[in-house]
């Protein structure tokens, strides 16, 4: 095989990969309000989880709660999945309402919701939402 159907074949491979590439995400929609309750130790956040095709399954979702920009899946502690084993309701459109304890007065919080969806293998997160517990 010459040098410049190796190059063709690997070209289109290539091209092939980036296009293929998480196209899911793309399917997923997923909304963030402004927090609707902020106090010193608690905070309440709400949002939807939507679809723009009616075969998506939503396998899991909840949110990832941090004090740095863009919290994800290694903050563990923080993020909580919000399906119940014995109660697997996960259809779509699915909102969202999450009153959020513990959390220390005066600080700046970030929070992300996602979801999981069964032909993804990775979260899908929604936008960054920042807020700040109030002092006392």
């Amino acid at each position: 095989m010459n040098k410049s159907k190796v190059f063709c074949f690997l070209g289109i491979l290539l091209v092939f990969g980036f296009t293929n590439c998480n196209k899911d995400s793309e399917k997923i929609v997923i909304k963030t309000n402004a927090p609707q309750e902020v106090s010193s130790h608690y905070a309440r956040m709400t949002g939807s989880i939507t679809s723009s095709e009616n075969n998506i399954e939503l396998w899991a979702y909840g949110y990832c709660l941090g004090k740095e920009p863009n919290p994800d899946m290694s903050q563990m502690q923080t993020c909580i999945y919000a399906v119940d084993p014995s109660h697997p309701d996960v259809s779509l459109p699915r909102p969202f309402d999450w009153v959020i304890p513990g959390l220390d007065s005066g600080t700046e919080y970030h929070f992300r919701a996602f979801a999981f969806i069964t032909s993804n293998e990775r979260p899908i997160f929604g936008e960054d939402v920042c807020f700040t517990t109030s002092g006392k």
